[in-house]
């Protein structure tokens, strides 16, 4: 009986863990990935006027209490010198998205760009995407660019 009982309990946790897994992938497809394929379109056109739908970078400002057009400001300055030696961006893809807690994401993201000569080279971002109240926004960015010239802790 204590056998059939542990092995129960042990496949209801495999189970409920699969389950979760399969949830989890769910809504990362349904609200994460959008997230940071809007972000990459943005940087891409270097459209930073639309970042502070996408991205909330306020840590790294004085002011936390910024308005939407200070959002974007910020993200215009931390992001530029980035954009500008990554060149010529052909496309981006979403390599993986790891979860980092029930409402943190990190995800690795290919950005493939043309080097001086017209050769297509693929270097590596990073973003933490969270969650907050008014939904998914990336709070942290690690370029890959050629230059890596912003590291945001």
């Amino acid at each position: 009986m204590r056998k059939k009982l542990l092995y129960s309990s042990m496949i209801l946790l495999i189970v409920t863990s699969i389950v979760f897994i399969f949830w989890t992938k769910s809504k990362d497809s349904k609200f994460v990935v959008p997230v940071i394929n809007s972000f990459y379109s943005i940087f891409i056109d270097k459209d930073y006027s639309k970042m502070y739908k996408y991205a909330d970078f306020n840590k790294y400002s004085q002011n936390p209490n910024l308005s939407n057009e200070g959002k974007a400001n910020v993200a215009h300055g931390l992001l530029d010198n980035d954009r500008h030696w990554y060149g010529e961006i052909k496309r981006h893809s979403i390599k993986s998205i790891n979860w980092r807690g029930i409402n943190k994401r990190s995800a690795t993201v290919a950005v493939i760009a043309l080097d001086g000569y017209g050769n297509e080279q693929t270097y590596y971002d990073e973003v933490i995407i969270k969650k907050k109240d008014e939904g998914w926004f990336i709070t942290e960015y690690k370029s890959g660019s050629p230059w890596r010239s912003m590291k945001m802790p």
